[in-house]
């Protein structure tokens, strides 16, 4: 980033997901670490790589809303006078708040949590019931063995 960093200035920060989301910078600490507090009050450090400024963000950045503010976020176009208005790629169009948007720039990986959690959650309950099922196969065995002997 070419452009000047100060306190008290509204940017797009990366966040863990790999989504850039709105924040306030705070303080310029040593080096290249930014201390930084995202619209939703949760604070953070970020790099000046992590940083886009506010204008570049919404003309460069592929946006999301937060839809009604219910934590799910969906592609669209933004309007940026105010009052701000997201026309959602499916039609729905809504009133919007900055701090309901995160963007992704082009071509940088973002990372899903929710999925990622997801696929974890089913592998576990999956190999459970495999291993469920399979003790289950093993007892009967053993039981029908057990009963069908005639020395008993």
């Amino acid at each position: 980033m070419d452009t000047m960093i100060l306190p008290g200035q509204t940017v797009f920060a990366r966040w863990d997901d790999g989504y850039y989301y709105p924040a306030v910078i705070d303080e310029l600490l040593e080096e290249d670490i930014i201390k930084i507090t995202f619209l939703d009050g949760c604070p953070g450090f970020a790099s000046k790589e992590q940083i886009v400024e506010l204008q570049e963000a919404l003309q460069i950045m592929q946006l999301q809303g937060n839809f009604k503010n219910q934590g799910l976020y969906f592609k669209g176009r933004l309007n940026t006078q105010e009052p701000m208005t997201m026309y959602y790629n499916d039609g729905d169009i809504e009133q919007i708040e900055l701090k309901q948007l995160r963007g992704a720039r082009p071509g940088e990986p973002v990372v899903w949590k929710q999925a990622a959690a997801l696929a974890v959650a089913g592998a576990v309950v999956g190999l459970a019931i495999y291993g469920i099922r399979k003790a289950m196969k093993k007892s009967k065995n053993n039981r029908e063995t057990c009963c069908n002997d005639k020395t008993l």
